[in-house]
């Protein structure tokens, strides 16, 4: 007799998750994401192409276009990095 494993399906980031692994790519602690903090995040979650990944967020979410994501604009950033459904098995 043969048993079949389920296997299990891996689950996306929540936005909560995000946010978390998002702030701690502040390096410097000023509160602000830079380009480059950004592209770091986008690594952890396993991007192929972080630096695109981040360039796109930035364009999403920078609405004052200083260069950065503040508190303020944050939330755009989640919602597109939430739209990627990234999980501990996918690459995008």
């Amino acid at each position: 007799m043969t048993i079949k494993s389920c296997p299990v399906q891996p689950q996306a980031w929540s936005k909560q998750q995000l946010r978390k692994l998002f702030l701690d790519c502040d390096g410097d602690g000023d509160g602000l994401l830079t380009k480059e903090e950004i592209k770091k995040a986008f690594r952890n979650l396993g991007a192929v192409i972080p630096g695109y990944r981040a360039w796109e967020g930035l364009k999403r979410a920078d609405a004052n276009k200083d260069g950065c994501v503040s508190h303020e604009e944050r939330d755009a950033l989640m919602d597109y990095a939430d739209k990627l459904q990234y999980t501990s098995g996918t690459n995008y």
